[in-house]
C-alpha cells in the first residue's frame, strides 16, 4: 500500500483522505478501533475523494512533471506562479483527473495538492458521512443496501458522531456508500 513515505517530495499529498483506492486497501489491514481514531481528525466538512486508477506516487510524480514544464517546481518559482492567480491553481493530469495546487505549510513539502471537486475522477462525501460509510464497511466486509438505521446509529456511535433520524436512497449515507464502493 502507497503511504506518505512513497508520495515524492516536496509534494504533500493525504491519500488517505483523499485517495479512494488508498483508503479501500487500508479497511483491509485496520481495526475497527484503529479506523476510529484514524478518522478522528477529518473534519465533518466536505472531502473530495479521488476515484481514479493512478497511485498517490504517479499523482505526485505528474504534478512534479507538469510544474517542472511550467517552470514553477523550485519554491520560489512556485510562490510566484500561485500568486499570479488566487493561491490556488487547477489542473488535469494523464487521465484527466483534476486537481487543485496550493501553498503548502510544510518547508520540505510546499506543494499541497488535493482532487478539485469537479473532476470527473472525484467524489465529493461529507466527512461524517465518509466515517460512518468506512466504519460500516470494515464492520461488515459484504456490506449490501439497504443498510438498516439501527445499525447505521449503532455505528455513528462507535465514530463519535449523533444519530441520523432518517436514511434515504441516493442520498447521505446510502448515496457514499453505493458510489464508494461501487468498484469493490
Amino acid at each position: 500500500m502507497s503511504g506518505l513515505n512513497d508520495i515524492p517530495l516536496p509534494v504533500k499529498f493525504n491519500a488517505f483522505k483523499h485517495h479512494r483506492k488508498y483508503i479501500l486497501a487500508l479497511l483491509t489491514t485496520v481495526s475497527v478501533d484503529e479506523l476510529a481514531e484514524m478518522l478522528n481528525p477529518l473534519c465533518h466538512n466536505y472531502i473530495d475523494i479521488y476515484t481514479g486508477r493512478l497511485s498517490p506516487e504517479t499523482i505526485g510524480n505528474q504534478i512534479i512533471c507538469f510544474l517542472k514544464n511550467e517552470k514553477a517546481f523550485h519554491p520560489d518559482e512556485f510562490k510566484t506562479w500561485l500568486n499570479a492567480t488566487s493561491g490556488y491553481r487547477h489542473i488535469r493530469l494523464d487521465d484527466g483527473s483534476e486537481w487543485i495546487i496550493r501553498e503548502g505549510v510544510e518547508p520540505e513539502r510546499y506543494i499541497h495538492v488535493h482532487p478539485a471537486r469537479t473532476g470527473s475522477c472525484t467524489i465529493r462525501v461529507k466527512g461524517s458521512t465518509l466515517k460512518t460509510s468506512l466504519i460500516l464497511k470494515i464492520n461488515h466486509p459484504d456490506l449490501l443496501l439497504p443498510v438498516s438505521l439501527h445499525e447505521v446509529n449503532r455505528v455513528r456511535q462507535l465514530a463519535g458522531l449523533p444519530p441520523v433520524k432518517k436514511l434515504e436512497r441516493g442520498k447521505g449515507i446510502q448515496n457514499c456508500i453505493e458510489r464508494f464502493f461501487a468498484a469493490c
